[in-house]
């Protein structure tokens, strides 16, 4: 009799133990089925992803003349029309003077969390940093440091997301007349403000 009462004992903890362990695996499987957030996976409306824009000069041009900035074409610390293939340019010639023989080039910012920024150039990375930070939905702050070639102010400027299209407005300071100033403001111009960016699924970017 105590002989039977172990064997039932001992089959009762191995049954047990059996449906336990169904239970474990089954709960594995259901948390490994959960779906993962991938980089490429943003919330609609957020600047977080990968935007490309076609730079041409017309369009640098007419950007540092609608900012007042035009000065900078010409200045040996913001020469970015050296970018389109441009040489010897001065800010005293027409536009179609000054962007004769200029390229065309495509950008691609990735917009990462937490203030970092992939700037590309084709495949070609051209910046890769820490430089912006959102203070809202709607105001971006380009962020200057030592570390660049100009040495930026931080400059604040608004955006807007309307379906998979960003655009930026530089919020030039009112009392902006250091060669500081005006070389951040050059700066946030030439990198955000020329024009439109459209929302993409880069084959490159993650």
């Amino acid at each position: 009799m105590l002989k039977l009462w172990i064997g039932a004992l001992i089959a009762f903890m191995v049954a047990t133990a059996a449906c336990g362990s169904s239970g474990s695996t089954s709960s594995v499987a259901e948390t490994s089925q959960q779906p993962t957030t991938s980089a490429s996976t943003v919330p609609t409306g957020s600047i977080l992803g990968t935007w490309r824009m076609k730079y041409t000069c017309e369009a640098f041009v007419r950007a540092y003349e609608r900012y007042g900035i035009a000065d900078q074409l010409s200045s040996g610390a913001m020469d970015a029309l050296a970018t389109f293939g441009v040489q010897g340019s001065s800010a005293d010639q027409t536009t179609s003077k000054m962007c004769e023989g200029a390229k065309q080039f495509q950008r691609e910012h990735y917009f990462r969390p937490n203030g970092y920024l992939i700037n590309y150039q084709g495949k070609q990375i051209v910046d890769d940093c820490h430089c912006y930070q959102l203070l809202d939905n709607h105001t971006f702050v380009s962020l200057g440091g030592p570390g660049d070639a100009v040495d930026p102010t931080d400059v604040s400027l608004r955006y807007t997301i309307e379906g998979d299209t960003l655009t930026f407005d530089v919020v030039v300071p009112d009392q902006c007349s250091t060669v500081k100033c005006r070389s951040g403001v050059a700066f946030a111009v030439y990198q955000y403000a020329l024009g439109p960016w459209h929302r993409v699924t880069s084959a490159y970017i993650p």
